[in-house]
């Protein structure tokens, strides 16, 4: 299963739908974009049977469900990390550990980021819970980041 964080107005979703992952769940602060979600996966073709695949939620990055304790095996964040990290308070850190916390043993976190400082990114995602198999460090623009949780 697929925890995609900050979906907003992105159509990652529907991609992913269409390439033939099925569990996916995606959420984000904002009830607009979660309604923005729903308006793309209409575009599905009919017969798709998403209801039952696709779970879409208003969520604190912060602070996610209890029942998604390790209840996910990939997590694809395309920017939410970036814009927590602006919020700034320490959310970036925490968002990490509810990641960590939803995230299966062994699980791996795709992270596109551009803003998030190396230093900051090297201490949320430490190696003592998770491995690097990725360092988008030196990448154009935003880099692509690929964790593994151990």
């Amino acid at each position: 299963s697929i925890l995609i964080p900050g979906c907003g107005n992105d159509p990652m979703l529907i991609d992913l739908y269409n390439a033939g992952y099925h569990r996916l769940t995606a959420f984000d602060y904002s009830e607009g974009a979660i309604e923005r979600q729903k308006s793309l996966l209409e575009y599905l073709p009919s017969g798709s049977n998403y209801v039952d695949t696709v779970e879409l939620s208003v969520e604190d990055a912060r602070a996610l469900p209890k029942e998604w304790e390790q209840s996910f095996d990939v997590i694809i964040e395309k920017g939410a990390l970036d814009a927590i990290y602006l919020s700034g308070d320490g959310n970036f850190e925490q968002s990490v550990k509810e990641f960590s916390r939803c995230l299966k043993s062994g699980g791996v976190c795709m992270s596109f980021s551009g803003v998030v400082p190396e230093e900051v990114r090297r201490d949320g995602f430490d190696g003592k819970k998770w491995k690097w198999l990725r360092d988008g460090s030196e990448d154009l623009k935003a880099g692509c980041f690929v964790f593994r949780k151990i």
